[in-house]
């Protein structure tokens, strides 16, 4: 089929009955949001604003492919791009190519706005993550071990764990300063050069001596994998850290993630901490919070899957030596 042959058009009350055919068609009934085979639960998502879909249509006017972008953040003006579906028969089409430019074109996004669109990539091939760049998306994050392998039927990965890579295009002028870590001052700035300016400054104040930390997280249980996001940080830091540590064993965490707000001006000695703990660095979460998130990791009772990892662009290949580098330090 030729570009010309599709049509995408946003997920509206006309059409969201047809989106549950596009998922059953590559999971079954096994999709693990289930809100997707329902049209009325799926129109209600939209209508919330955490939700912004496209469905695209063949010539004869069947459902073959779906994209959507979703809220999985602190920042409400951030959205995450993802579900890119084309069904079994047009595999073999430019359809893919087609949704994944879809919603780097201004036009297509949500009217409310955005700071930005973010992805993760998977690393046990090329084709996102090279389309992703294809479409001005950047590269500034690597989270090592964020999926579980057996997840990918349909591309069968040799590794029990996949990483994952996140890239970014940002839509949106930022404000307030960039505090960043001086343990990682020159990386994290090398991954900021592409984006738009921002006022960085070394985050050199000390650990605060009042106050609490606040956080959210999210719990892929599926995945073992654990994601908090914290935007403030309180006296009882290294407390949080290791009460963070604990919970993360007993619920037999792989992929530990924490992102700080580079809002923080305190950020060197909250990594500094971290690091104490057998933390390393991910990379940059662009807009996050709103301001800047700065990533943490570790991957906890294995070895990391290095050698399953796939990489297309240069940068993040100098991200991956980094990280490997950084992890073997604290370690040390």
């Amino acid at each position: 089929m030729s570009d010309q042959d599709f049509i995408i058009k946003k997920v509206d009350p006309s059409c969201a009955v047809a989106v549950p055919g596009v998922f059953r068609a590559i999971y079954g009934d096994a999709f693990p949001v289930q809100y997707v085979y329902h049209a009325d639960l799926i129109m209600a998502e939209i209508k919330a604003g955490r939700l912004d879909s496209s469905l695209a249509f063949d010539a004869v006017g069947n459902p073959v492919g779906y994209i959507a972008l979703y809220k999985n953040s602190p920042n409400p003006q951030l959205w995450e791009g993802g579900n890119l579906l084309v069904v079994p028969d047009s595999a073999g089409s430019d359809l893919a190519w087609l949704l994944l430019q879809h919603y780097a074109q201004p036009e297509n996004m949500p009217a409310v706005g955005s700071d930005g669109i973010f992805g993760e990539a998977v690393c046990h091939h090329y084709f996102t993550q090279m389309g992703g760049v294809k479409c001005g998306f950047g590269d500034y994050a690597l989270m090592l071990d964020q999926v579980n392998g057996a997840s990918f039927q349909e591309h069968g990965p040799e590794t029990e764990r996949v990483a994952c890579l996140l890239q970014f295009l940002e839509q949106s002028d930022p404000t307030g300063l960039c505090y960043l870590p001086e343990q990682y001052l020159e990386q994290l700035q090398r991954l900021l050069a592409p984006l738009r300016p921002r006022t960085v400054l070394p985050g050199s104040a000390p650990l605060p001596v009042t106050g609490e930390t606040t956080s959210s997280d999210t719990w892929f249980s599926d995945a073992g994998t654990w994601r908090i996001s914290v935007s403030t940080i309180g006296i009882n830091w290294p407390a949080f850290l290791d009460q963070l540590l604990e919970q993360a064993r007993q619920r037999q965490v792989v992929s530990l993630q924490v992102v700080l707000s580079a809002g923080l001006d305190c950020i060197t000695a909250a990594v500094q901490e971290m690091r104490q703990r057998g933390f390393f660095l991910g990379g940059l979460f662009p807009r996050w919070f709103g301001s800047d998130g700065i990533a943490l990791q570790q991957v906890l009772g294995k070895e990391p899957d290095y050698d399953g990892i796939k990489l297309y662009s240069p940068v993040a290949k100098q991200l991956l030596e980094f990280i490997r580098s950084d992890r073997e330090s604290v370690l040390a």
